[in-house]
């Protein structure tokens, strides 16, 4: 009597790379992109600067307070303030503090008690038109606590110039 053998079938070969092999390989790579990443942001060569034609500098008046600050060019503020806008100048308290302004275009203003406060300098991308500053000569700044907002104008107003065109361009016929 003869029994039937059942064959083994044959293994077939893999072909490509095994996939653990992959996955160490993109851990590995990855982390090692990351950490390369952190160092050039630390390092300040991957800052980016945004280019925003909102002059800041300059003194700036709160209305309807007694609450004046000067924007210094070197990125420093002094911010005053005084029991009423009638208040003799000299009597006005003085805080020193920092702005800058970051890649999105916000203002950040920080004084030196702590508080902290923002501002958009340029629209929001893709948001509507109303969301953009209204004027060179104001700066609505929203308290980071208390999302109170300050309307801040320029004590000497900037006039807003049209762009012009560009005088290396021909005119369209």
């Amino acid at each position: 009597m003869n029994t039937p053998t059942i064959d083994k079938p044959a293994k077939r070969q893999r072909s490509g790379i095994p996939v653990g092999t992959l996955l160490i390989f993109l851990v590995i790579f990855g982390i090692a992109g990351l950490i390369g990443m952190g160092i050039w942001g630390l390092s300040g060569s991957g800052s980016i600067q945004i280019k925003t034609n909102f002059p800041v500098a300059g003194e700036w008046q709160a209305q309807g307070r007694a609450w004046r600050i000067d924007f210094r060019p070197d990125k420093t503020i002094v911010s005053k303030t005084a029991a009423s806008p009638t208040t003799p100048a000299d009597a006005w308290v003085s805080e020193a503090g920092k702005y800058k302004i970051d890649y999105f275009g916000n203002l950040w203003v920080m004084l030196k008690d702590g508080k902290t406060y923002t501002a958009s300098l340029v629209p929001i991308p893709g948001a509507p038109a109303d969301l953009a500053p209204v004027s060179l000569n104001r700066l609505d700044f929203v308290d980071s606590e208390t999302s109170a907002v300050v309307v801040f104008e320029r004590t000497q107003p900037i006039k807003e110039v049209p762009a012009q065109p560009n005088p290396a361009q021909k005119p369209a016929s």
